[in-house]
């Protein structure tokens, strides 16, 4: 279960602890931590999922109050319990009826009807709500007639159960994804870069996954177009070494829209710190993306069912103990994205954290550091 979603229950629940806006979230050894100045409370959360209040409530002692576990049907009960706003009825429609609503939203606001609507230039549609929440499409899929699909009361399960689908550990040859089937792409991937030792050909196809059920993928593996690369997470290159770990890495589940530049320039510059490094050390590197909310790009929700993301994060770690370093970057998903643009893009991990939500298992030490630039190629690196 997300964090966001522990924390929204707590405030919503227990108002005379977690009181007023949180002014300050962030990380603090290991707890991902809200605070709460109108109570002088704060409520964090460490990597096990155990769940703190620390402030006036519990005498300024630190106190475990559960599981993220223990919670689970308590905060799944109450968000079951809110109701469903129009933000939400769109974004479900938009997520699962691609082809009808499709593309970059013109028009957002009011009417005299419809208390609020939207239309889809690409799909020539609308979509509308009216003050008693029954649900209408206009456009080409209705020929032009005003067409009623139901209440939004119709639709409540469907949300409910579409918002809170789990995530999918997929678990490939020398690489894990994890996939948000409510986004049809993954949300994070993790693998170890270990020394170079094979050089086996690239994989010539892209494929979706058999295993993977049709709802929570892409529906087509065929090329983005409009300058945007069908974009790997984990490049083929770093497993090398196995020719059945090279086919993998172009399954669609590990592959997003990335703009062209981009993908062939600071992203590819990621991965060419990571080719060189893992002959010196062994790499553990973690990565994921940040979806946004920017219709602007959207072009291939008809065509692969998927939004286009709005930057890529990675953080790669190397040595241990007191020898153990970081260095993490924030790609924007943009054709600005160049390879001489790469050190823009650094943060700390505690920043990276505080943006994503992740916990990266970096020492407290280095959490903070931010290097200057980013780690230069060695002289002589073999980037093949």
């Amino acid at each position: 279960m997300p964090n966001s979603r522990v924390f929204t229950y707590a405030e919503a629940s227990y108002p005379n602890i977690f009181t007023g806006e949180a002014t300050e979230e962030g990380h603090y050894q290991q707890y991902l931590y809200r605070y709460y100045p109108a109570s002088g409370n704060y409520l964090g959360i460490d990597p096990a999922g155990d769940i703190f209040v620390l402030g006036p409530y519990t005498g300024n002692e630190l106190t475990a109050v559960g599981n993220v576990a223990d919670y689970d049907s308590a905060i799944t009960d109450w968000e079951v319990a809110q109701s469903i706003t129009y933000d939400r009825v769109f974004a479900y429609a938009e997520a699962n009826f691609p082809a009808i609503f499709t593309g970059k939203v013109e028009g957002i606001g009011l009417s005299p009807q419809f208390p609020y609507y939207r239309h889809y230039p690409i799909s020539d549609n609308s979509l509308g709500i009216d003050r008693t929440g029954d649900i209408f499409i206009w456009g080409s899929y209705t020929g032009d007639i005003q067409t009623t699909v139901g209440n939004v009361a119709d639709y409540r399960s469907a949300i409910l159960a579409w918002e809170h689908q789990p995530s999918l550990r997929l678990d490939y040859p020398g690489f894990t994804v994890w996939l948000d089937c409510a986004k049809r792409g993954a949300t994070k991937f993790q693998y170890v870069a270990q020394h170079d030792t094979g050089n086996a050909p690239r994989y010539d196809r892209f494929f979706l996954d058999p295993n993977v059920p049709t709802d929570c993928q892409q529906t087509s593996s065929s090329a983005y177009g409009l300058n945007y690369d069908r974009g790997h997470l984990v490049p083929a290159n770093h497993l090398d070494a196995s020719a059945e770990a090279i086919k993998a890495t172009n399954t669609m589940t590990n592959i997003l829209p990335q703009a062209a530049n981009m993908n062939r320039g600071a992203w590819l510059q990621t991965e060419e710190i990571i080719e060189c490094y893992r002959d010196i050390d062994e790499l553990l590197v973690i990565g994921g993306v940040i979806w946004g909310n920017n219709p602007d790009d959207d072009a291939f929700l008809q065509s692969h069912s998927v939004q286009t993301p709005d930057a890529f994060w990675k953080v790669i770690i190397r040595g241990i103990g007191q020898d153990e370093q970081a260095i993490a970057w924030i790609v924007p998903n943009s054709q600005e994205a160049t390879r001489d643009r790469l050190d823009q893009y650094l943060v700390s991990v505690s920043e990276l954290e505080h943006i994503t939500g992740e916990v990266i298992p970096v020492a407290d030490y280095a959490k903070d550091d931010k290097p200057g630039q980013s780690w230069m190629i060695p002289i002589g690196c073999d980037k093949s």
